[in-house]
């Protein structure tokens, strides 16, 4: 039995593919609960006969850790599953294995409920003693029969089970925490820490990617629109660079509630901030961004008792994946910004660019575009 702890460190990797590959929390539950059924199954298959029909071993430990890491419904599915398996092995002992079974995966699920969210030793070893109580399923051989078997292997079962929940839980918990500051990282590393938006680095990425579909043949047209907040400087000036900081970040949280889950927004540089938006026309691009900045001119700051409010300017170029490169469209919306701003500020100019035209030279652009 002790041996068939040995499947705890395959638990513990296959816990952590988990957390880092599978992302939506639906998938990750039932994900994590395929994991810990194939733990207790496994420790059945590796039991202790000790009567006819009567097996045990540790797949206690398994079903009443599965809720706790993985979710009540992770919990519900592997008690399912692991009782199924249970019948199908069948015996004597098949209705105590089964009670046994639920009654360590309600142990589990009220623990997940009502217990901390982060397992340490004292959390754990509570876990584990309480575990011990599907050892009652025994019972319903009859009370003598179970008084025989509790004598025999009761001590040692209760030991496994406590200490094979400690130290898999342990261990489970050092993977979730793992990862979990492993996905912090990574979302930092492509985030902006002022407004929360993409930065340079994750735009890079994401054109790599643009370009890496186009040469598939997975061809992603779009357009670009460029935010430059209008006289930024002077909030700085007048109000102080905190204040600056709280309205970057307002309109960068107003630009992201406008904004579909698929389209990128991107702290550009200093007070400018981009979206690229996939497969959108240059038209709808324009109502965007005319929307985000009619809704923007209307919000209102106050500090110190005074109350102000911003505008912006905007520009939208479009591309076309394997033709115009995103590069080249983020160039072009700077230049329709630099109109807006020459045109009288809080307002939208366009320079569409979603054919070849776009692979004009860097000279020609210029002369033909006066900014």
């Amino acid at each position: 039995m002790i041996t068939s702890l040995g499947l705890g460190a395959l638990i513990v990797l296959g816990y952590g593919f988990v957390l880092r590959h599978v992302r939506l929390p639906r998938r990750r539950t039932y994900a994590s609960a395929v994991v810990f059924a194939g733990g207790a199954i496994a420790a059945m298959m590796n039991a202790i006969e000790m009567q006819s029909g009567y097996v045990f071993d540790t797949r206690a430990v398994f079903v009443v850790l599965s809720p706790v890491f993985g979710g009540p419904v992770a919990g519900l599915f592997v008690s399912a599953i692991v009782a199924a398996f249970r019948i199908w092995i069948g015996g004597d002992g098949v209705a105590a294995g089964v009670i046994g079974i639920a009654m360590a995966g309600a142990i589990g699920i009220g623990f997940a409920l009502l217990g901390p969210k982060v397992q340490r030793f004292r959390s754990l070893l509570l876990l584990g003693c309480l575990s011990n109580l599907y050892v009652l399923s025994l019972l319903m051989a009859g009370f003598e029969r179970a008084a025989d078997l509790f004598a025999v292997i009761g001590a040692p079962l209760i030991v496994i089970n406590t200490v094979g929940t400690v130290l898999l839980g342990s261990a489970l918990e050092s993977t979730r925490r793992a990862t979990s500051y492993l996905h912090d990282v990574e979302f930092n590393a492509d985030r902006d820490p002022l407004t929360g938006l993409h930065n340079r680095r994750a735009l890079s990425q994401l054109e790599f990617t643009i370009e890496r579909e186009a040469a598939a043949g997975e061809q992603k047209d779009g357009c670009v629109i460029l935010f430059d907040i209008d006289r930024f400087k002077a909030v700085n000036d007048r109000y102080g660079h905190p204040r600056g900081d709280e309205v970057l970040k307002q309109v960068a949280k107003t630009i992201v509630t406008r904004i579909r889950r698929s389209d990128f927004a991107v702290r550009y540089g200093g007070e400018e901030i981009a979206i690229i938006l996939l497969s959108t026309t240059v038209d709808n691009g324009f109502r965007v961004a005319e929307q985000i900045r009619t809704t923007i001119e209307k919000l209102e700051f106050t500090f110190e008792g005074q109350t102000f409010s911003i505008t912006i300017s905007a520009g939208v170029a479009g591309f076309a994946a394997g033709e115009t490169r995103l590069a080249v469209a983020l160039d072009y919306a700077d230049r329709a910004l630099y109109r807006a701003k020459n045109a009288g500020r809080n307002r939208t100019e366009v320079l569409d660019l979603s054919s070849k035209k776009a692979e004009r030279s860097e000279d020609e652009a210029l002369q033909g575009d006066s900014i």
